[in-house]
């Protein structure tokens, strides 16, 4: 796995959707689900991201509506304005998920059914090929670009698999699933799409923001959590004007004026702190640019 310097990027993992083909041929499977939930974990388990909940998002703002119309005790419960703001999306599309049978019954497809009854036959010592194929787009959450898109395919290939009864009852990310030929497929994409996702995040610089400047200390939104130590250097910086194309609105470059250097000798867990050196007469402010210095 690839190596990203500095402070811990913070990004999401959106819902893979499906192509019109696809849905076409396999129904309304919630594949893509799984892969994104698949794909959510392996960033988790590359230790270089800090990962934020963005497909069910809607649960976690269902509770603070609750709160909020006072439906729930006051003194809990979550607050509003909490929710971590991430630098990158990722999303995706499941273009290829299944199996050819050669002359064994081994077959995606069928009747209805969730992700636990993909298989409705037999399949006895015979050997089956196939592929999970997904796309993925890594986007830039300040700008709204593209940064990246790949193409990613895994063969499916078995022999001498025997499963009587098929994938019936085997969800998805189970350990049960993970042993079948399209489990080892479907963690092999995942685990090479991490890889060009990290890839890519390490040729974006790290931003934060400041979260407020007292005259005696100025406090970042980055802590322990996202790599931050002691004596590290942040140049403060100041958006002055964002450019963008006149026909589709997409951000073609941002200018920056520096403020002054961050260096640190407190860090919490989700925070740090330290002194200010400053470039400008005009103080920092909160929500100001931080930016790491090699």
């Amino acid at each position: 796995m690839p190596k990203i310097s500095g402070p811990k990027r913070t990004i999401s993992v959106g819902k893979f959707d499906a192509i019109g083909a696809f849905t076409a041929k396999y129904g309304n499977w919630d594949i893509g689900g799984g892969l994104s939930a698949m794909m959510t974990t392996a960033l988790i388990e590359s230790g270089q991201f800090i990962v934020v909940e963005r497909a069910n998002l809607q649960q976690v703002l269902s509770e603070q509506e609750l709160k909020t119309s006072r439906l729930t005790n006051p003194n809990t419960g979550p607050t509003h304005g909490k929710i971590i703001g991430v630098q990158h999306l990722v999303y995706g599309s499941v273009t290829e998920f299944g199996a050819e049978d050669k002359g064994s019954g081994f077959s995606i497809g069928g009747s209805g059914g969730g992700i636990g009854n993909l298989i409705s036959g037999a399949l006895s010592t015979q050997s089956a090929s196939g592929n999970v194929t997904i796309d993925v787009r890594l986007v830039d959450t300040t700008t709204g670009q593209v940064i990246e898109t790949h193409t990613i395919n895994q063969p499916i290939s078995s022999s001498g698999f025997d499963v009587s009864l098929g994938y019936r009852g085997i969800n998805m990310g189970t350990n049960q699933f993970d042993k079948t030929p399209l489990g080892v497929a479907s963690r092999a994409v995942i685990s090479r799409a991490v890889r060009r996702i990290t890839s890519d995040v390490r040729g974006t610089p790290w931003t934060g923001r400041v979260v407020e400047f007292d005259g005696d200390y100025l406090y970042i939104n980055a802590g322990s959590r996202a790599g931050i130590k002691s004596g590290d250097k942040f140049m403060i910086e100041r958006v002055v004007k964002r450019l963008t194309d006149p026909t589709t609105s997409e951000v073609l470059s941002i200018r920056k004026k520096p403020l002054g250097v961050l260096q640190v000798t407190g860090v919490e867990n989700k925070i740090s702190y330290g002194t200010f050196q400053p470039l400008e007469m005009e103080p920092p402010r909160r929500g100001d640019l931080v930016a790491i210095m090699y």
